[in-house]
Parts: structure tokens; C-alpha cells; sequence
């Protein structure tokens, strides 16, 4: 079984800000779940990181035998993040990223970077569920 997490975020670039999340999930090229939701006081990479640490988290929970597990996300710091490869330095950010790193580890999960904006489906339907728990402070289930 082959298992693909989406992940994307989103923020007003606001102090204090509201931020949104969302993520997609994939077993063998079929999409089998979508969720989303908000926070206030977001940045840009702690909406990543949620995102992409809730996605990670939903599988273990639904398909905890899962042994080939890929996070996808259009941030290449969240990838590196969760892999390890880099150390996070924001203090703010530190809860976010611990999270992050449990789930991926759990899983022994692998990442992959992909660009954004350029009209992958799963990504830009993460992009816009994000954008969408933002703007409207809705959670999508």
C-alpha cells in the first residue's frame, strides 16, 4: 500500500494573524481523505508544519501498518524539518516542529518537495482548502 500526504499552508502575513491547513491523503493513487483547519496567531511556516504534521498524524491513526509512507509538500523547510536534515532555530516554532518530527518518525515516512503553484491537483486543492480555512475560519471535514 502505497500512502501519499499532501500538505499545504497558508497565512494573512499579519502579526497575530489567522492562519490556515490543510492536507490531502492518498492510498495507492486515490484520494480517501481532505481535511482543514485554522489558528490564529499563524505564520506561513507554522501552518506548514501543522499541515503537514496533522496529514502524518491521520495515518498513523487510520493505516498504522503503513510501510511506505510519503510526505509531499511545496516547503522544502517543513520536508527538511521532519526529516531532520534541518534543526529548527524559531522558538515559536519548536511545539510545531517536535510534532512534526514524531509523526514522520513514527511512520518511517520518506519526503518529497514538489513546486507549488503550478497545477498539481493535490496540491492546489490543499492550497485552497488552506486558503479557504484562512479566510473563513472554517474547518473542512
Amino acid at each position: 500500500m502505497k500512502i501519499e500526504v499532501y500538505s499545504d499552508g497558508s497565512s494573512d502575513g499579519k502579526s497575530g494573524g489567522i492562519g490556515g491547513w490543510a492536507f490531502v491523503v492518498l492510498v495507492d493513487g486515490v484520494k480517501v481523505y481532505e481535511n482543514s483547519g485554522h489558528e490564529q496567531n499563524a505564520t506561513n511556516n507554522s501552518m506548514e508544519t501543522v499541515a503537514a504534521a496533522a496529514g502524518l498524524e491521520y495515518v498513523a491513526l487510520t493505516y498504522p501498518q503503513a510501510e511506505d509512507v510519503t510526505l509531499i509538500s511545496d516547503s522544502q523547510l517543513t520536508l527538511r524539518w521532519a526529516s531532520g536534515e534541518y534543526k529548527i532555530k524559531a522558538p515559536h516554532l519548536v511545539p510545531y516542529v517536535i510534532r512534526l518530527k514524531k509523526a514522520f518518525k513514527q511512520l518511517n515516512a520518506k519526503t518529497r518537495w514538489e513546486r507549488g503553484h503550478i497545477g498539481e491537483p493535490n496540491n492546489c486543492r490543499c492550497d485552497e482548502l488552506a486558503k479557504n480555512a484562512r479566510e473563513n475560519g472554517k474547518v473542512h471535514v
